[in-house]
């Protein structure tokens, strides 16, 4: 539930921060969603380490240079994707699709309109996956629960 927390709180610096960028220079579309994506990684290793994972955080490891290395990682995969989507898939036209199929013609419009943000949007749930794993079991190495109790 902390981790869930966190990623909401991380990913909403995140589009903020994106959004905030995009209003005003919206041509640097890539770029907004890495700036937007270093601030949430830098609000979600803070709650991350002081909340989180506080019982499982040891004195003297290098949390820090461990979170970097999976968030780098699932960050080349969030810029990847994200630019597969906005520039060969398009997956706003999919959804749209699907959605006017339900009569909600407005909505799809909108989702037609923000096609970046849609993308962002899908990549951001890759991503929270990628780091919930690489956070439990490389980061922070969370038993499993069998193993709490030897």
């Amino acid at each position: 539930m902390k981790f869930g927390f966190v990623g909401v709180v991380s990913t909403l610096v995140s589009l903020f921060v994106f959004w905030i960028i995009m209003l005003q220079y919206p041509q640097y579309n890539l770029l907004s969603k890495a700036i937007g994506y270093v601030m949430g990684f830098f609000v979600g290793f803070t709650l991350n380490k002081l909340w989180t994972y506080v019982d499982h955080a040891e004195e003297g490891e290098k949390y820090l240079l461990k979170y970097m290395i999976v968030y780098a990682g699932t960050f080349v995969v969030y810029l990847l994707f994200n630019y597969v989507c906005d520039h060969y898939v398009h997956p706003e036209n999919y959804i749209a699709q699907i959605i006017t199929n339900f009569g909600f013609d407005n909505l799809s419009q909108w989702i037609l309109l923000r096609g970046t943000l849609v993308t962002n949007i899908l990549s951001i749930f890759v991503n929270v996956t990628l780091n919930f794993v690489g956070t439990n079991y490389i980061v922070f190495r969370v038993p499993e629960p069998d193993e709490i109790f030897d």
